[in-house]
């Protein structure tokens, strides 16, 4: 059996050009469409940063609330792709996408 690993354990030549997904709880308290406690977003940034930094093309998988009967925009996930973004270093962002799957999703991530 082999030993487990943590995300920091993947080396650069194993990640870079890689498609990374990344499944994050992103279920953050919004006040319409502003955040008003974005810790669960800045306890997933090391992680993102660190894959972006040994070169793998990150997506991102969340969802926001509990839609009865399909999307809602009160339950986006742009404020959160907003606020991600801010905390990149660098000119790095991420680029919000509405749906999981269709040709929006395979030109996001490349």
């Amino acid at each position: 059996m082999s030993t487990k690993k943590s995300v920091v354990d993947l080396t650069e030549a194993e990640l870079k050009g890689k498609k990374v997904l990344v499944r994050c709880d992103l279920n953050v308290p919004l006040d319409g469409k502003t955040i008003t406690d974005d810790t669960r977003i800045r306890r997933s940034m090391p992680t993102i940063e660190y894959l972006v930094s040994k070169g793998a093309i990150v997506a991102i998988a969340s969802h926001l609330g509990r839609p009865k009967s399909g999307p809602e925009d009160k339950f986006s996930l742009a404020p959160c792709a907003e606020r991600m973004t801010e905390l990149l270093p660098g000119d790095a962002s991420v680029t919000f996408v509405s749906d999981c799957v269709g040709d929006a999703v395979s030109e996001a991530v490349g």
